[in-house]
């Protein structure tokens, strides 16, 4: 296991459900790493039977002694569908996937235990599938793991001791990473193509681009030639040019909360604004440059985030009206009741947790003021019929560092959530799914990410952490780990969006009451 890498302030071990969990997850990580031959072969005949439900698309897993294709060739009834490859290097990969599922196989892949040639396309073989491989946990595996999957969730509550640690596992990595794989902008969240999905037009040409010394073992041309990219623009390039697509949509998205939030075009009062979850201030900063009446009290729970976004801030010359506090919004002060003319979170709601969305909505409730005020949320959901198994489980994104601690909302529960902790005084107007953009949005991140890791990201880690991204092989393995850790985060969100099995919604409310809100039928 990567322990230098996955021993952050997240991790909580000095709880005895912390402890309980570490010491599964050694004891978990010994067996498979060992991959003790007869208990690899009962997994892989286990995996292999069930891999045979497959009817849609065709998987082919390689070994060093057998060529699985599934469904089997020449096989009836088969649907066609996309095509993948995989290749097994190691029997641990049987043993994580028979033990912890589609986990266990995010764990296998970051080890390096197998190799895929085109995750994207494997993750909508594993979709299209989905019915027939809800079983892939026999029964003794679901009594034994059962148990250690819910201690993981409860390691991550979203209590007031464990939210910063939680949000500092992810955002504090280095701002320097997350400059290398943004637009200028410093957007962490959705965007808005004009066009959705136009850079797959362009497969051929990204493919040609990043060959050129950023395709990582384990990742095969397939993957990356579905990223995309213009001919002919350099790395180092991609994130600050002028015609940089990303940037404009991200800019495309800002504007259009920015309208959902009904500011005046001219005001003789100060408007104040609440803002849950700073990220690196993007729209803090339009807000205040636009609006010379506007200020923005901003929330962060990430120390790197607040230096940088300060930083950024003072550049744009708006220090004087925006303030960035290092505040769990729990902990927003008394004097705050009644102050905001308009709320704003942006993706900030799914690190609020199952256990806290009505008392967030009770706090942003308490700090609109009680008369003509409007809120804004953008928040990435789960449909409903899939949160009861989702909430049960934990997955790669919670627990691998990425957003430990995250939880993700349906529609129906931020509604009900907020009529409850919003006591029935604020009224939604309208919700909105951007999510399928989001796909996009993680191609591009994906693309960056790999021009620059060699250049930027290596770099920016060891000066952060030289004592874990060393040169010794311990330290470059920690490098690879990271690596694709990462890929795999983007490509299985993408999938997400693009399937809508994750959405990404939009839901503004105003105060009862408000006549001179209007109404915007096409917003």
């Amino acid at each position: 296991m990567s322990e230098q890498l996955l021993k952050t302030a997240s991790t909580h071990n000095t709880s005895l459900v912390g402890m309980m969990d570490s010491a599964f997850s050694r004891a978990m990580d010994a067996v498979a790493s060992v991959g003790w031959t007869p208990l690899a072969r009962l997994a892989e005949s286990g995996v292999v039977a069930l891999m045979q439900r497959i009817t849609i698309g065709r998987l082919r897993v390689l070994t060093e002694s057998h060529i699985y294709n599934f469904p089997a060739l020449g096989s009836e009834g088969v649907q066609d569908g996309p095509s993948a490859e995989l290749r097994v290097v190691k029997d641990s990969f049987w043993i994580r996937l028979v033990t912890m599922s589609d986990l266990g196989f995010a764990e296998a892949f970051m080890y390096g235990d197998v190799e895929c040639d085109d995750l994207v396309t494997l993750f909508k073989i594993f979709l299209l599938n989905r019915e027939n491989l809800v079983e892939m946990k026999s029964s003794i595996a679901n009594l034994l793991f059962t148990l250690p999957q819910r201690l993981t969730n409860t390691r991550f509550l979203n209590t007031l001791s464990n939210s910063r640690s939680n949000i500092s596992a992810h955002y504090d990595i280095s701002n320097q990473m997350f400059e290398a794989f943004l637009s200028r902008d410093m957007t962490y969240s959705c965007a808005i193509f004009p066009q959705l999905d136009a850079d797959m037009v362009h497969v051929k040409k990204g493919e040609r681009l990043l060959k050129n010394g950023v395709v990582i073992r384990g990742i095969g041309n397939g993957d990356i030639s579905s990223i995309g990219a213009e001919d002919g623009i350099p790395a180092k390039q991609l994130s600050c040019d002028e015609e940089d697509e990303l940037y404009q949509a991200q800019m495309i998205k800002l504007e259009h909360l920015v309208k959902k939030l009904k500011i005046p075009e001219t005001s003789d009062e100060t408007i104040r604004i609440l803002e849950i979850g700073s990220g690196w201030g993007a729209l803090a900063i339009l807000l205040t440059q636009r609006y010379p009446f506007i200020e923005v009290d901003s929330l962060t729970l990430s120390s790197e985030q607040k230096s940088l976004a300060e930083e950024r801030i003072r550049a744009a010359g708006v220090e004087s009206r925006v303030r960035i506090w290092l505040m769990d919004y729990r902990c927003v002060p008394e004097s705050w009741t009644g102050t905001f003319d308009r709320f704003v979170s942006v993706e900030m709601i799914e690190a609020v947790g199952r256990e806290f969305l009505t008392q967030y909505w009770a706090i942003v409730e308490r700090c609109m003021k009680p008369k003509n005020s409007v809120g804004v949320v953008q928040v990435i959901t789960i449909p409903e019929p899939r949160y009861d198994r989702y909430i049960r489980e934990i997955d790669f994104i919670r627990k691998w560092v990425i957003f430990p601690g995250g939880h993700l909302p349906t529609v129906t529960a931020l509604v009900d959530t907020l009529a409850q902790g919003g006591k029935s005084k604020l009224i939604i107007d309208s919700i909105s799914n951007i999510g399928p953009h989001y796909a996009r949005t993680l191609r591009e991140w994906r693309k960056r990410f790999l021009a620059r890791f060699d250049s930027d990201i290596i770099p920016s880690l060891k000066r952060e952490y030289p004592d874990v991204f060393d040169e010794s092989s311990r330290g470059r393995n920690e490098v690879e780990v990271f690596k694709r850790k990462w890929v795999y985060y983007y490509c299985y969100c993408e999938v997400g969006f693009t399937t809508r099995t994750l959405g990404d919604h939009i839901i503004t409310f105003t105060r009862e009451g408000f006549e001179g809100y209007g109404c915007d039928a096409n917003a």
